[in-house]
């Protein structure tokens, strides 16, 4: 039985976010295909292998989750580096476990997952790219949103991600799976040949969208996500407050941690009794809110490949967003979009695509998903990464 080693150094809670969805749902299908699975990871790894009853060895390289650290604060942050740091060494430490037959999958462009699994000795090396670093340019000016003002993360970043893929693109049977077409030219010029890398979707479950019934458009607007400003967060407070004023009974939900950060934004605005805070909730739930909704708001600054705009218009609720560069190659225009951060335009659109589904006219209702769906499908990506295991086999 092949074995494929999964390096997961970058799981340090139980809370996980889109990438590690996406290396469970990958793992899950290496397992339905008879390849035996082993991880590379912590005791946090651990219990969420446990929750998702995913049938895998693992190698355990700390011997304790991380305590409480805020990561907002840098000490927090130099916490958590340490953590990652202490999971690579003995990664390091227990590479002696993998087998030249093995396959081994770097389930990030992170440098403690990446570089273990280009120094160990199998022969068949595959990596992910999630979402392009941003530029040394772009960090230094601090053009691009996700950019903090100490810059010390944002550097951190760029030169994992460089370095990482500038020493797996040196191996010689390799194959490189990208989450979007605009990486493309970025990996060309890195040297990989066509048959070495595939593009793959970010995921989506259809099948557990079509199994939650349609609900009572009770909600005027969903949002879901995290407080950074790359996620627009004042033009998103901005536009609740604009459409409470001109929408009547206007009622929102902001899904997420987010009740500590945004509670008193929405209570100093009069907002209080227009807009829930649910908090986290489970998969099912949130696609009961998409539903339940009429809207999705989008005011994103900066994004990548978001599976919220897909979850969204599997629900057939609209999507308003601000148009940037990767949406449409993803969307196309099942999304609408307004030039990028015009504000007044943002809210004008709001009301007039709330006020629509309030009359029935819902722009998705008719939309042809077909093609979509099947594009985006966990098990369409699921499929072309057994298709890369065994490209790497006839290698």
């Amino acid at each position: 039985m092949a074995r494929v080693h999964f390096i997961a150094n970058g799981v340090f809670s139980t809370r996980i976010a889109g990438g590690d969805i996406h290396f469970l749902k990958l793992a899950e299908a290496a397992v339905q295909a008879g390849y035996e699975l082993n991880f590379f990871g912590g005791r946090a790894l651990w219990e969420v292998l446990q929750a998702h009853q995913l049938k895998a060895h693992i190698t355990f390289t700390d011997t304790a989750k991380l305590g409480r650290a805020d990561l907002n604060r840098l000490s927090g942050q130099f916490a958590l580096f340490c953590d990652f740091l202490g999971r690579y060494r003995q990664s390091l430490l227990r590479l002696r476990l993998i087998q030249p037959d093995d396959y081994v999958y770097a389930v990030s462009d992170y440098w403690f997952d990446v570089l273990p699994a280009v120094r160990s000795r199998a022969r068949r090396k595959l990596m992910v790219l999630h979402m392009e670093a941003p530029t040394l340019g772009q960090i230094l000016r601090r053009s691009r949103p996700d950019v903090e003002a100490s810059r010390l993360a944002s550097v951190h970043y760029w030169a994992s991600q460089n370095w990482s893929l500038r020493q797996f693109c040196r191996r010689p049977v390799k194959h490189l799976l990208y989450l979007h077409p605009l990486m493309r030219p970025r990996l060309e010029r890195l040297g990989l040949r066509p048959e070495e890398m595939t593009l793959v979707s970010y995921g989506l479950d259809v099948a557990a969208a079509e199994a939650v019934p349609e609900q009572a458009r009770v909600y005027d607007v969903v949002w879901i996500g995290r407080v950074h400003r790359q996620k627009g967060i004042e033009d998103l407070l901005e536009t609740l407050r604009f459409l409470a004023q001109r929408i009547d009974g206007f009622r929102a939900v902001c899904i997420g941690n987010v009740r500590e950060a945004l509670g008193p934004e929405i209570q100093r605005r009069g907002l209080t009794r227009h807009v829930e805070l649910p908090g986290f909730v489970s998969e099912v739930e949130k696609l009961r809110l998409f539903k339940a909704s009429r809207l999705f708001l989008m005011p994103s600054r900066h994004e990548g490949s978001p599976r919220v705009i897909g979850e969204s218009i599997l629900c057939r609720t609209p999507v308003l967003a601000y148009e940037l560069p990767n949406y449409r190659p993803l969307f196309g225009n099942l999304v609408r979009y307004v030039p990028a951060f015009d504000l007044a335009a943002f809210q004008a659109a709001a009301e007039q695509m709330i006020q629509q589904m309030r009359r029935g006219q819902n722009e998705l209702q008719q939309a042809d998903l077909t093609s979509f769906k099947r594009e985006n499908d966990w098990a369409t990506t699921q499929a072309k990464f057994l298709q890369a295991l065994g490209r790497l086999r006839a290698a």
